[in-house]
């Protein structure tokens, strides 16, 4: 499987389809020090949940953005989680030094998370209300730091604020 997602083409920039997947599948992995992580505890916080991995060069190219758009959002209730598609915790441990990456990984070695939300391309980026439903998925890379990427996560905080459900 990871070999046929290597080869399908990257875009540039994928659009955001609304979710139409149903109820939001479970999210409880560990992440690379070993720490269980379940997204359910992140209610209340706009997430955006990104599928990623090490071979993939558009994910690659995407984090500097995702960097970018946790630091606009710093104190605001907000979480970034990136989830890794099928990699060892010692591959993406020894990835993360070189990058000099701080974004928070889950490690998903055997993709059943993948599966349980649909990812069928990376990178593939997922963005969760406040109330811990998925409203947005995407497939491609994205600048996250501006433009539609940053706005529907904006609105999507606004929302939280004015207590829509």
């Amino acid at each position: 499987m990871a070999s046929l997602l290597g080869h399908l083409p990257a875009l540039a920039a994928g659009e955001f389809k609304p979710w139409k997947g149903g109820a939001t599948p479970p999210l409880a992995l560990k992440d690379v020090e070993g720490h269980a992580v379940d997204a359910a505890s992140f209610r209340g916080r706009v997430v955006v949940i990104n599928y990623w991995a090490t071979w993939c060069e558009p994910c690659r190219d995407e984090m500097p953005s995702l960097e970018r758009l946790r630091a606009k959002m710093q104190g605001r209730p907000f979480e970034l989680v990136m989830v890794n598609y099928g990699e060892s915790a010692v591959t993406v441990n020894r990835f993360l030094s070189k990058l000099k990456i701080g974004l928070p990984v889950l490690l998903d070695p055997e993709m059943r998370t993948a599966r349980a939300w649909g990812v069928g391309g990376l990178p593939m980026t997922f963005i969760m209300d406040g109330a811990g439903r998925i409203r947005y998925s995407t497939f491609g890379e994205q600048d996250w730091s501006e433009g539609e990427a940053f706005r529907l996560v904006d609105e999507l905080l606004s929302e939280s604020r004015r207590g829509k459900r």
